[in-house]
């Protein structure tokens, strides 16, 4: 039987790999994936696929040899990190994120290699309005030639603190901005003690809680590494210190110590902005001070407009949108944003289209319960290295499909949960399921600086009668489980994705957390499998309509 040689670019743990190799029809020969505990998990599942760990270091010559090693490549599937731009971003420290040079990776490895067909998929807010790249002058002759709107817009990149005329005029002439900038250790120290300034009471109780590092911090003030743009803002900064030293014994001065913090976060935040405008190259159009902020003016561009732009250059057929996992059998609301580019001489349908809902209704959803409710009667335990249980074929009533495919094998692995300490254990008790963090009362709040900005997914109590919502890293959410006093468990989490129970992770237990969280639910990845092997009109032998459809 006829398999297509298949590459997998950002792999993580492997659920897409899954998904396709499950149709009997992809053989992954290579997978590329940096994080060295998702590469353990991928290699354990995936046996027989090479790994290469930094798509940056695969080189045309590289891509040459992996012809030569595999013969020509007829699939290219994965999910390149991006999370572009969007002006909403403001709070950040960083204006541009390193990882979305990771989309034109992916584009240089379909352009490289010619496969037959492509899979991209990607988070759904990428199909946004404000997902946005800068436009470089590396990038702009490109952007033009392939019709890509360029949009010049404004972006704030700190607030207007001191001296706003002079300040800009040094970030416009300045090209060595690296020695104007705390070190990262020292910018975060003074930042938290800002973001814990929003009160004369807050600052107090929180400096009286870390009174051992302040002291470190107000010892080692003089000596922090960083030349001065003005005379007044290295004024500021030496008294800065002076204030905090104040308000440690007397709780004077607590306005001034406020602004002048303020004036030292935002004048960082700008100088490092603008270096990073510099160091990818930015086009840079102007500068402004607008509304109290310091904004900088350049082009941006949408970037799924131009990535389809890109594949239809190159001779692909593409179709993208936006699918579900719980149309198709994860017991989770998860959507995904999803690219299917097939060669136009490979293409055997009219169109290249994505799957079709299998399961339509919220009546036809499967929910927590049929994932995880027979896992309650296994004992769980915060050991990562512990071995896995053996299941109880007696307990294992008629199953529903969902629940056969999950139950695959006679071992339970993972089933690992954090260690709760009792602060946790008590908000898990006061919550009923579909509650979260805000349904505690104010007592069992006090540990979090403001807990009114805490997400509504922080302390959820599952509710067995739905689906899940999106799953991100479990335990960082202390998500509990929707019957016992408890965080949910690896297994648990991994059967939300629709991960069987033989698919084993590794790693540390916040690596194994995280990987599920990033990973795409393997039942998803075979239903993109089975529409892209219809689109080069072909087939499998058991389809997904036919596995996981109530009888």
């Amino acid at each position: 039987m006829k398999k297509y040689t298949t590459i997998d670019l950002f792999a993580g743990a492997g659920g897409l790999s899954y998904g396709f190799q499950e149709t009997g029809k992809f053989d992954i020969k290579i997978a590329v994936e940096h994080n060295k505990h998702a590469q353990e998990t991928y290699k354990k599942n995936h046996p027989g696929a090479e790994i290469e760990s930094d798509i940056t270091q695969i080189t045309n010559g590289k891509y040459k040899s992996i012809k030569e090693k595999y013969g020509d490549i007829d699939i290219i599937i994965g999910g390149p990190p991006c999370q572009g731009f969007s002006n909403a971003n403001r709070q950040k420290n960083e204006l541009i994120c390193g990882n979305n040079q990771l989309v034109n990776e992916y584009i240089r490895a379909v352009e490289q290699l010619k496969p037959k067909a492509f899979v991209m998929e990607n988070v759904k807010m990428i199909n946004s309005s404000k997902h946005k790249f800068f436009c470089s002058d590396k990038d702009k002759r490109t952007v033009e030639k392939l019709g890509v709107c360029l949009q010049e817009e404004i972006i704030t990149i700190a607030e207007a603190t001191i001296c706003t005329d002079e300040f800009i005029d040094f970030l416009k002439q300045e090209d060595v901005l690296g020695e104007y900038l705390l070190e990262q250790q020292n910018y975060i120290k003074i930042n938290t003690i800002y973001r814990n300034s929003k009160t004369s009471k807050q600052l107090e109780k929180y400096l009286e809680n870390h009174e051992k590092s302040i002291e470190k911090i107000l010892n080692s003030w003089d000596d922090f590494k960083l030349n001065f743009w003005s005379k007044e803002y290295e004024e500021v900064f030496l008294e800065t210190k002076e204030r905090l030293n104040t308000f440690l014994t007397s709780d004077d001065e607590f306005e001034k110590l406020r602004d002048s913090l303020k004036i030292i976060i935002e004048t960082q935040k700008a100088i490092y902005k603008m270096k990073e405008i510099r160091d990818y190259n930015i086009t840079l159009i102007g500068m402004v001070a607008e509304k109290s902020n310091i904004c900088i003016i350049v082009n941006t561009y949408n970037i799924i407009e131009y990535v389809l732009k890109k594949f239809r250059s190159m001779g692909y057929i593409v179709e993208c949108g936006v699918l579900n996992a719980v149309n198709y059998g994860v017991p989770q609301s998860r959507e995904r944003f999803i690219i299917i580019g097939v060669k136009n001489e490979y293409l055997k349908s009219d169109k290249v289209e994505l799957p079709q809902p299998i399961l339509k209704s919220p009546d036809e959803f499967y929910t927590i319960r049929d994932a995880i409710a027979d896992l309650a009667q296994y004992q769980t335990t915060v050991m990562v290295e512990s071995k896995p249980i053996q299941k109880d074929i007696k307990e294992i009533k008629e199953l529903n499909p969902l629940q056969k495919y999950l139950n695959k094998g006679e071992l339970v692995y993972n089933h690992v949960i954090t260690d709760t300490r009792d602060t946790a254990l008590e908000r898990f008790r006061n919550l009923q399921p579909g509650q979260n963090f805000h349904n505690l009362s104010e007592n069992l709040k006090t540990t979090y600086s403001d807990p009114s900005r805490t997400q509504n997914t922080i302390y959820l109590r599952l509710k067995y009668g739905s689906p899940s919502g999106t799953v991100l890293n479990a335990r960082k959410s202390m998500w509990i489980h929707p019957e016992k006093d408890r965080a949910i468990s690896i297994r648990e989490v991994a059967r939300l994705q629709s991960f069987p129970d033989t698919f084993v992770f590794c790693g540390t237990k916040d690596a194994q957390y995280q990987q599920i969280g990033n990973a795409v639910p393997p039942l998803l990845g075979r239903v993109i499998a089975e529409k892209l092997l219809e689109l080069l009109g072909d087939e499998t032998n058991e389809k997904l309509i036919d596995i996981i459809v109530k009888k």
